[in-house]
Order: structure tokens, then C-alpha cells, then sequence
């Protein structure tokens, strides 16, 4: 095993600095494609009128905001096994690098666009390239002892936390400057995306100069020798088929709320881009609270299945609620448990995973992990926003709670018997 601290704490500053990125795009993207989307060409009018979506009472923008959405995801879910397979074979450092230059691109390409199809081509790209996360999982598994997983895991999600921290924050101030007006006015330059393409670069640069390789040579010569699509391998595993439905279940249900959220909070409190981009940014001091310190505590005493059933319950219980909840301390009351319950279930349901996974497969079982959350992610948006355009806010979050409670039926079938 490599210096484990120094390449769990590379890995950690490269994942935090490219969620950064992602986080200035997340709270920003929903009223960005709507917007873009409410001056549609004549393809989109015909779409618009194909779903009933052009009457009184719809909102076509919601549903192309969606679809800014769900081209990622796809683009993802296709693309994530591949570069996880492929960084068992070559290394998890060549593909990480990889994977950070194609974000750059996908930004900059977003920065410098006010056209709906270019937005589009943007997110396609990537998420081709968006398999980074899977990689880095994949790393700090190399990392860690089997016992330390969850805690790893946890190291992962404080980064995506940070980055929902400082991201958001950093986009409701960039999109609401003097300067990102002017950009925006002179030459239809959208600073925020300029901002993420740099920090892409940037964590780029920290895997080229920082990151050791994690992956030895013997894993690394065992994966070559291994045959078989790495889904199959899967699902062929005792306890990986649930889990892997378990996890494209509970990432549909968040990512209803993800891709609604701005426009639920934009409907019922005339809230904007940088009022979106501050309350995401509390969520995000929440789930580093608890990725960063409360799941040490947690992996401690609850069994990992166990915190899996509960996080999936308390996200059951808060998502239907909402939509209800009056402005302001009900509303921001309830980001406690959907940041807690997100947290408990994403780490327990990664650490079963890989300790259910040889090392020479992590890279494999991670791609495909997130492969089942890019499809999440694909059917959440889309089911999430057309709800929302169709019958509102009330029905998309009903739905996403419906979909937690699926996930937590399905949770409760694990075996309580995990490998050491």
C-alpha cells in the first residue's frame, strides 16, 4: 500500500477543487437552461407542443433544464464503467488527469454560450469525462483498510461538501458581481462556468504534480487479465445487485430534489440565482459537518447496512416535506436531515460495496457504482422537472420520497453478514 495519509489527502484536495467547480455550476445550471431555453428554436417549439408543455399553467423551461440534466447523466452513466475498468488496468492517476481536462472543456464551452444546443454539447462532453469521482472512490479504496472505508468515503463526500459550501457561495457572488454583469452584457460571458473551467485546470494540475499512483503493479497486471464487462461482474457478486439498485434508486430521489430545488425556491419565494447559490451552500456546510467528523462517530457504532436503512428513511421522511415547509426556519430546518440522511446513506452503501470487491476490481466496482448513479441522475432531473412543469412542486417531491421508500424496502434485503 502507498503512503496512505499523503495519497488519501491528495486525493481529497483534488476532488475538493474540481467539486468546487461543480458546485459554482449545480445551483446556477436549472435557471441558466430555463433561461436559455425560453427563447427555443423550432425543434424545441415542436418538442414544447409534442408534451403539452406551450399552455397556461406549464413550464417548457423546467423541462429543458432537465434536459441540461439528463444529457450529463447519460453521457456519464455510459462513460463511468469504461474509464473505472480502464483505471484498473493502467492506474487511477492517468485517468483522473483525463477525466479533469474534459470538465475544463465542458465549462469553458458553457462560459462562452447563450445557445441552448451549445449548453447541450457541453454537458455531453462532460459528462463523457465526468468519471473522475469514480476513479478518486477507487483510489481511496486503494488507500484504505477494509475497516477504514466508510471513514474514506467520508473523506470523499467532506470534499463534494466543500465544495456545495464554497461552490454555490462563490456563484451567487460571481453571478450577482459588477463584473459578471458586465461580461454577461458586453459579450454574453457567463463568468461562474470561466471560474469552474480554471479550477478544473487547476486539480489537473494537482493529480500531474501530487497524486501518487495507488494501484500497484500486481492489481494492476491482475485487472489486465480479468475478462468480462465489469456490470456483469457485478451483479454477479452476492449483495451487489441490491446495493446497486439501492443506489440508482436514492440518487433518483436526491436528484429530483437537486434539479427542482432552484426552481421550487424560485416558485414559492422569488428567490434568484444568488439566493439558489447561498442556500445550497448551507446544505453543503451540513454535509461536510457530517462527512468530515459525524461519520467517524457514526461508522463506529452503527453497522454500515444500518446506516444505510437509516438514511434512506430520514431522506423518505424530509423530501415530501419540502415543498410545505414555510420560509424560513421550517424550510432551513429540514436541510439538517436531507444533508445528514444523503450522507449516512452515500457512505454506508460505498463502504459495503467495496468491501463486497477485490482490489484488482475497485476501479470496475466504482465505475459501475456510478454508472447506477448516473442513471439516478437521469431519471431523477427528468422525471423531477417534467413533474414539476406538468403539477408542481408538491408532485416532484412526493415522488422523490416515493422513490426513497423503494430504496429502503429494497436496503432491508442485505444480508447483515459483510466480509471483513
Amino acid at each position: 500500500m502507498p503512503s496512505s495519509k499523503r495519497a488519501r489527502l491528495a486525493i481529497f484536495l483534488t476532488v475538493f477543487t474540481d467539486l468546487l467547480g461543480f458546485g459554482i455550476v449545480i445551483p446556477i445550471l436549472p435557471l441558466y437552461a430555463k433561461e436559455i431555453a425560453d427563447h427555443p428554436s423550432a425543434w424545441m417549439e415542436g418538442v414544447n407542443h409534442f408534451l403539452g408543455l406551450g399552455g397556461t399553467g406549464t413550464t417548457p423551461g423546467a423541462f429543458w433544464a432537465g434536459v441540461g440534466f439528463l444529457s450529463f447523466s447519460l453521457m456519464q452513466f455510459i462513460a463511468s464503467p469504461i474509464l473505472g475498468r480502464t483505471s484498473d488496468k493502467v492506474g487511477r492517476k492517468p485517468v483522473l488527469w483525463m477525466s479533469l481536462v474534459g470538465s475544463a472543456i465542458g465549462y469553458l464551452m458553457l462560459a462562452l454560450t447563450s445557445r441552448f444546443e451549445w449548453m447541450l454539447a457541453a454537458r455531453i462532453l462532460d459528462g463523457i469525462t465526468g468519471g473522475n469521482i469514480s476513479v478518486a472512490q477507487a483510489a481511496m479504496a486503494d488507500s484504505s483498510a477494509p475497516e477504514e472505508r466508510s471513514k474514506a468515503m467520508g473523506m470523499i463526500g467532506a470534499a463534494f461538501g466543500l465544495g456545495f459550501v464554497l461552490g454555490p457561495a462563490m456563484a451567487g457572488i460571481l453571478s450577482g458581481s459588477a463584473f459578471g454583469h458586465h461580461l454577461l452584457a458586453t459579450r454574453g460571458w457567463h463568468l461562474p462556468f470561466f471560474v469552474a473551467a480554471g479550477l478544473s485546470l487547476t486539480a489537473s494540475l494537482l493529480v500531474a504534480l501530487w497524486v501518487p499512483e495507488t494501484l500497484d503493479h500486481a492489481a494492476r497486471a491482475r485487472s489486465r487479465e480479468t475478462r468480462g464487462h465489469a456490470l456483469v461482474k457485478a451483479f454477479k457478486r452476492p449483495g451487489m445487485p441490491q446495493l446497486l439498485i439501492v443506489s440508482l434508486l436514492a440518487m433518483a430521489g436526491f436528484s429530483m430534489m437537486e434539479g427542482t430545488f432552484a426552481l421550487l425556491v424560485h416558485a414559492r419565494f422569488d428567490f434568484h440565482q444568488r439566493e439558489v447559490g447561498f442556500l445550497f451552500a448551507g446544505i453543503g456546510i451540513l454535509m461536510v459537518i457530517y462527512q468530515g467528523g459525524l461519520v467517524r462517530m457514526v461508522s463506529k457504532r452503527i453497522p454500515e447496512r444500518m446506516a444505510l436503512i437509516a438514511g434512506l428513511l430520514i431522506l423518505g421522511i424530509t423530501l415530501p416535506l419540502m415543498p410545505k415547509a414555510a420560509w424560513m426556519w421550517p424550510f432551513v430546518l429540514l436541510f439538517i436531515p436531507l444533508s445528514w440522511g444523503s450522507g449516512m446513506s452515500n457512505t454506508a452503501g460505498s463502504a459495503l460495496a467495496s468491501r463486497l470487491t477485490p482490489p484488482e476490481d475497485q476501479g470496475s466496482l466504482f465505475g459501475v457504482l456510478n454508472a447506477m448513479t448516473g442513471l439516478g441522475r437521469i431519471i431523477g432531473p427528468a422525471v423531477g422537472t417534467f413533474a414539476f412543469a406538468r403539477w408542481g412542486g408538491q408532485a416532484s417531491y412526493t415522488v422523490a420520497g416515493l422513490t426513497m421508500g423503494l430504496a429502503l424496502l429494497l436496503a432491508l434485503t442485505l444480508s447483515r453478514k459483510v466480509p471483513a
